[in-house]
């Protein structure tokens, strides 16, 4: 079973998404923890290890998430303690949507069977942290009109309801537009140098209402692993973003000051 301590995670998280920018600072922080075992879930594992490197704790883990069977097949969420979801796509069509990798089987199908598959072989599942996106509450209101005008929104509302009405204990984090990164010729080691020494001031919400004008690649993955051991995120939709600034980097002491007082703020 996982354990939490003040500032690291015992236990194996699977990491969705994990090649893309957010979700390879997230493999790069967790094999930093003594006791965590990373499962990467991958489409390619050649290109993976291209991107990723190769670590001991990490293994890579070959599956196609909009298809179910092969989610289950693979494997990919036996025996794991967490799951953090870095899915995502461009809000306007790219070369990205290729080959029905548009929003709706990136951000609705693809979280909805990964949702499933824990549920049915993750008994010990500690927390499922879902970065989503700010906006998903208001797509009736400017910019995120605009934004939502191919549904990138509306999926990722629906991919967030699958995991909030799941039973799974969730976190779900919002952040606004992804700078810094990705960092797609790195190793984990290079990154973690590259962006270690970077601090962020951040801002939480909750709920939707904020309107950040951007949210770091590093803050938000940074965000994702601290939910793993702070009781006060369970359950909770969180908005992030960041500025240039004096932040908490990795203090899971400032981590829940911020989380605190946004969930205190609110109510």
């Amino acid at each position: 079973v996982a354990v939490a301590s003040s500032s690291s995670y015992s236990g194996t998280v699977l990491v969705a998404g994990a090649t893309g920018g957010v979700g390879q600072i997230v493999c790069a922080r967790l094999l930093q923890q003594k006791n965590c075992k990373v499962k990467a879930l991958v489409r390619d594992a050649s290109r993976a290890s291209e991107i990723l490197g190769t670590d001991p704790s990490m293994e890579f883990v070959v599956a196609d998430l909009r298809d179910a069977n092969s989610l289950l097949e693979s494997g990919a969420t036996e025996g794991i303690n967490a799951v953090i979801s870095c899915l995502g796509t461009t809000a306007f069509p790219s070369a990205r949507w290729k080959d029905d990798n548009g929003p709706e089987n990136t951000d609705f199908v693809a979280v909805r069977n990964l949702v499933n598959a824990t549920k049915k072989t993750a008994p010990d599942l500690s927390r499922f942290v879902l970065v989503s996106s700010v906006g998903v509450e208001r797509t009736n209101q400017m910019p995120f009109i605009i934004l939502n005008a191919f549904g990138v929104l509306k999926y990722k509302k629906m991919g967030e309801d699958e995991v909030k009405n799941s039973g799974l204990p969730y976190t779900l984090l919002r952040p606004g537009r992804l700078t810094d990164g990705p960092y797609t010729s790195y190793d984990l080691n290079t990154l973690l140098k590259a962006t270690s020494g970077t601090r962020r001031a951040v801002q939480v919400g909750v709920g939707d209402t904020l309107l950040p004008e951007a949210t770091s690649r590093i803050i938000v993955a940074e965000a994702a692993v601290q939910c793993l051991t702070l009781p006060c995120t369970l359950g909770g939709a969180y908005e992030l973003g960041s500025t240039e600034g004096e932040g908490p980097r990795e203090d899971p002491k400032e981590w829940t000051v911020l989380f605190e007082s946004a969930s205190a703020s609110s109510s």
